[in-house]
């Protein structure tokens, strides 16, 4: 299985610029590119598009998108184009999606281990020629003699994970898993889970990529580099478990006050709660030393790495300084 040497590019900025840092990463030595999913950024799909016509080597797509917000027909058809557009190169991020910005489409967060794998098996079925049917209570993944009328080549596929259970799952379904933490210890105890559910798996270990995505804010100025981190923290912070936040030591009043926030579109307010304790559990955040130690770290134990937002307030600066740090 190859490993990841990637990086996540968040389209709340100019899509023009997001495919500028895009042929930075792909000049600094990355070789994917995550473009994160959040219905108030630029379309993702539209952005990877973009990203497809100016790299040449890059693998690219969502990262993550989730069963609940978008038709799974809908979904095969622009991963298929991808992969069409980008000569193969498309990969694709899925999770359970976030708690608090599902609350903005009116969802609930509901069976998420059983919607992820219906909605992978679906995909692989409709990308391999099939014509499917499949009645569902959840609407996204109902269809009836469904399928695509053009040629899929082999799509990868990661299911993004903070948990035991979804992580345990990607081992008998996906390619590999992104497992989102900034903290050796979370990473070390995930990296033995992954071990011990392969031992059981259909897949052989070598062919299952367990990366780790990390949040990272670099800067030669710490205080621009921990401003930068707030809304990642924050949303880590608002979508997380209270058995998480619990065993990281997170006040869970503050947590839920930062989630409500999230809900109520007050996000600055979110931003504003979020406390050192928050930024250090959950990123790698600080000068040029501290994250190049903290990273190696992490880089050292997984061999495969997704540097995810906001990589530092200087992104034209930030992107070719991780690049040197994980040749």
């Amino acid at each position: 299985m190859e490993l990841l040497k990637a990086i996540e590019l968040t389209p709340d900025i100019p899509i023009s610029r997001i495919g500028n840092l895009a042929k930075l990463a792909e000049s600094s030595g990355f070789d994917a590119i995550f473009v994160s999913c959040h219905y108030n950024n630029r379309d993702p799909f539209i952005t990877l598009a973009h990203l497809a016509t100016l790299t040449d080597s890059l693998r690219i797509g969502p990262g993550v998108v989730n069963p609940y917000t978008s038709h799974i027909l809908t979904l095969a058809s622009q991963m298929a184009s991808l992969s069409e557009i980008s000569n193969g190169r498309a990969i694709l991020g899925i999770g359970a999606g976030d708690r608090s910005t599902l609350s903005h489409f009116n969802i609930e967060r509901s069976n998420p281990l059983r919607n992820i794998s219906k909605t992978i098996e679906l995909l692989k079925s409709l990308w391999d020629g099939n014509t499917v049917t499949n009645i569902d209570s959840q609407k996204t993944l109902s269809m009836e003699n469904a399928s695509l009328n053009f040629p899929v080549e082999n799509i990868p596929i990661y299911i993004g994970t903070q948990g035991e259970n979804i992580l345990k799952l990607s081992t008998s379904i996906a390619n590999g898993a992104l497992f989102n933490t900034a903290n050796i210890n979370d990473l070390l105890i995930a990296h033995q889970q992954v071990q011990t559910s392969l031992s059981s798996s259909k897949i052989p270990s070598d062919e299952f990529d367990f990366s780790a995505q990390v949040c990272v804010s670099v800067d030669s100025n710490l205080d621009k580099a921990k401003e930068a981190v707030l809304p990642p923290v924050a949303f880590i912070v608002g979508g997380a478990s209270t058995e998480f936040l619990q065993s990281h030591n997170i006040d869970l009043k503050t947590s839920e006050s930062i989630r409500n926030s999230i809900q109520q579109g007050q996000f600055k307010q979110a931003f504003n709660q979020v406390n050192s304790n928050m930024i250090n559990e959950f990123s790698i955040c600080g000068t040029p030393d501290t994250v190049y130690e903290r990273l190696s770290e992490i880089y050292e134990c997984t061999n495969s790495l997704v540097v995810g937002y906001p990589i530092g307030p200087d992104l034209e600066t930030a992107i070719p300084l991780i690049g040197s740090f994980i040749e």
